[in-house]
């Protein structure tokens, strides 16, 4: 028995790499800086026990992210595409990375 095609346009990285994922929505307070499960150069898979997130919601995304100093972290915006359910209280979390945000100049986009 063989598996189904793989239907992913870009093969997924298994290796963890640290994502950190706050809310664009000024009502919701979380900041998380999680490893993943999986990801792409425009999407990110990890595990969080935060109830906040829900499909199509909006984010600030950090990816990859380090917290070494001189780190060139560039911050994105994303959107929830899938909430799943991996028991224990924890849930996987899709998110597309959207377009990058730039900061200073007439380059920012918040």
């Amino acid at each position: 028995m063989g598996y189904p095609p793989e239907r992913r346009s870009r093969a997924r990285l298994k290796l963890p790499q640290v994502v950190r994922v706050r809310p664009s929505d000024a009502h919701l307070h979380f900041d998380e800086i999680l490893p993943t499960l999986n990801a792409t150069r425009d999407s990110v898979y990890f595990a969080s026990k935060n109830a906040s997130y829900v499909k199509d919601m909006r984010v600030f995304i950090t990816f990859p992210y380090s917290d070494s100093p001189g780190s060139l972290n560039r911050e994105s915006l994303g959107q929830v595409l899938r909430v799943d359910d991996l028991g224990q209280g924890r849930r996987g979390i899709a998110i597309q990375i959207l377009m990058p945000l730039y900061v200073g100049g007439k380059e920012t986009v918040r």
